[in-house]
């Protein structure tokens, strides 16, 4: 890294960004870019004698610069990401930007309002489906925007911060009598691409595929996911390889390869060797293009593009500098793109294959060339889970065992099968110029890559259901996450260079790591915490160090946490009926049943707080928080607040 000089530029540039998301300062980025400029001024007026002692000034002020362009170019995007919108309904004009998603009971369709300029989501009732609205459609509608929201359970994905990432403003729901098409439609380039995504999703269609085979085809080749099932989503995120269901690096890199192979003809000391690599770096783009940049197959053709780039020039590109002029890049442009899953996942594999990869193969020199093959597959895997399991960790909380044996396996079936997808494509746009020959020429290449998808699935499906096939229940805390990090790092050191240093390093990591683990499990100590579920109940609570879990009560259940009271209630077994001396509760919990009443409740028990669960019906919440306000008695709505956690 030290022969990097973009890491160090790349640096501040993460600090501004980091800062600006979490704190907000964006007002006052002129004062670091003021600075900057001002310390690179001074640096021209040292004497020159001064001048040897004083040669950081200007790399100072540099940095002073791209401190204030990261925090700038953060604040820029969050801005257009921000909720802005009213608390009423209004009239917007939108363009459909990305083809539909469906979804339980609706379909989503990702907008383009024409007056702000904000993404927003449309969800429309799956009985009222537009079906005459397609990509690059204008559509009127009159509805209330409303922001994401997050369920706020500490093992769920964080959904509103994600689309805020990714410049979603909000959502709504358009009723089918409060929209209507407008005449014309976009002929962005954006909009151009995502058409040539669905015309090619149509070709795949008309293919004699399965479900399972058509979502497998549009998965590899165009990064296409919402027709994979969550079966076999699950079935490779449990076996390790469920980083090649979406566009990354390995398959721009395969793209390359078989761009590189079609031009083959051009040898590197031709006069022509210049075009090639021109004609690689702009069919690269297109596919990129094509497929909707999203920033880990973007890395891959930026970095292929540094090298194309360096080949034409007759220079060596250094794999680091490349990596972190990539980010650079991509981070100037779009700064969100830092705290973004696949941007994290993508560098990190990259950089954990630059650090590993020598060292492995030092350790395992293999002379035949097939033998190095496989070789060199285990170290890719082995070094790329190296670096992104602490952070699989952190975002999912699951660990695969088996991840090196079913890399040896899956990644060579896929990569035949990439090369396949690749043929089927191009086979069957020829075809449609003759359809005659179209069933004939696909064939054979459709029948292989069934073959490979039926095999890659098998091996899948067998390793998921070993025992032990994933570890569950390991999230880290983001501290746990650095110590993992450095327990990783400092442990191949101490195995390549044998300093006691960093054997000790990483022993104080983990005791470190096993301390946070105990403290967890002492805050856990007498805590009841309910959980914000869909349409149902998820109650936890820990008696000591023992737990337990509850998810749905027949009548009533009272539990007694250290002299509190807890009540769920999910049944009026005391309806019309009067108490004298009322029982005494602390906590009263509403759960799924829409029949219950605080006023008939009210005169059996005497409660200091109401728990709503997310188990009811927004109108008998709406009628329960009433029902509270009259009563003058503190509640908490679990739907709106969020995951509520109770110390006794």
């Amino acid at each position: 890294m030290m022969k990097s000089p973009f890491f160090r530029l790349l640096l501040p540039l993460l600090l501004g960004i980091v800062i600006q998301y979490y704190y907000h300062i964006g007002k006052w980025s002129i004062i670091p870019i003021v600075l900057g400029l001002g310390i690179m001024l001074y640096s021209y007026f040292v004497p020159q004698v001064k001048r040897l002692s004083s040669q950081f000034v200007f790399g100072y002020g540099v940095y002073m610069i791209l401190l204030g362009i990261g925090i700038t170019s953060t604040m820029l995007r969050q801005q257009i990401s921000a909720f802005t919108f009213p608390e009423v309904s209004e009239s917007y004009t939108a363009t459909i930007v990305d083809l539909p998603q469906k979804k339980p009971r609706s379909y989503a369709y990702k907008v383009k309002l024409k007056d702000s300029g904000k993404l927003i989501v449309c969800y429309f009732s799956e009985d009222n489906l537009p079906e005459n609205l397609k990509v690059g459609d204008t559509f009127t509608f009159f509805s209330q925007v409303q922001p994401f929201k997050s369920r706020g359970n500490p093992d769920e994905f964080n959904y509103a911060r994600y689309m805020y990432n990714k410049g979603y403003s909000g959502m709504t729901f358009v009723r089918s009598d409060r929209w209507e098409k407008e005449e014309g439609s976009s002929n962005s380039l954006f909009i151009k691409a995502t058409q040539c995504r669905q015309y090619i999703l149509s070709i795949y269609e008309s293919l004699d595929l399965t479900i399972d085979e058509y979502a497998m085809l549009s998965a590899l080749t165009l990064g296409y996911t919402d027709a994979l099932s969550d079966e076999v989503i699950e079935s490779f995120r449990a076996t390790g390889v469920a980083h090649i269901l979406a566009v990354s690096g390995m398959h721009v890199m395969i793209i390359f390869t078989v761009i590189t192979s079609l031009l083959g003809f051009i040898s590197r000391h031709s006069k022509y060797h210049w075009l090639k690599q021109v004609i690689i770096i702009l069919l690269l783009w297109m596919y990129v293009f094509v497929i909707g940049f999203p920033p880990s197959a973007l890395r891959a053709c930026i970095m292929l593009t540094v090298f194309c780039v360096a080949s034409i020039r007759k220079v060596r590109s250094y794999s680091y500098n490349t990596l972190f002029v990539t980010a650079f890049l991509m981070l100037v442009w779009n700064p969100l793109w830092l705290f973004d899953m696949g941007f994290q996942l993508s560098f990190l594999a990259v950089l954990s294959m630059l650090f590993f990869m020598p060292i492995f193969s030092k350790i395992i020199p293999v002379r035949n060339k097939y033998l190095r093959y496989f070789r060199d597959i285990f170290n890719v895997s082995l070094s790329v889970q190296l670096g992104v399991f602490p952070l699989c960790l952190y975002y999912f909380g699951t660990f695969p065992v088996y991840f090196f044996i079913t890399n040896l396996i899956i990644i060579p079936l896929i990569t035949l099968a990439i090369y396949d997808a690749v043929l089927v494509l191009f086979l069957s746009i020829i075809g449609l110029f003759n359809t005659s020959v179209a069933s004939f020429l696909c064939y054979l290449p459709i029948q292989f890559f069934k073959l490979l998808v039926k095999g890659t699935t098998a091996v899948a499906s067998f390793f998921e259901h070993l025992p032990f096939a994933s570890l569950q229940g390991l999230k880290p805390s983001f501290i746990g996450l650095i110590l993992l990090w450095i327990i990783v790092i400092s442990m191949s050191y101490f195995l390549v260079k044998r300093k006691s240093k960093a054997l000790i390093t990483s022993l104080i990591c983990v005791l470190v790591l096993i301390g946070l683990g105990i403290k967890r499990t002492i805050d856990d100590k007498n805590t009841l915490v309910v959980y914000n579920r869909a349409k149902s109940t998820q109650i936890i609570y820990h008696i000591g160090y023992s737990a337990e879990e509850i998810t749905g009560v027949d009548g009533h259940q009272l539990i007694c946490l250290n002299g509190l009271k807890y009540l769920i209630v999910s049944k009026d077994t005391w309806k019309n009926k009067v108490s004298s001396q009322k029982m005494r509760v602390d906590y009263l919990h509403l759960v799924e049943n829409n029949s219950l009443s605080l006023y008939s409740l009210n005169q059996v028990f005497a409660f200091d707080k109401v728990i709503l669960d997310s188990s009811l019906s927004e109108k008998t919440l709406k009628r329960f928080v009433l029902e509270c306000e009259k009563l003058r008695i503190p509640y908490y709505d679990v739907s709106n607040n969020g995951v509520l956690r109770i110390f006794f």
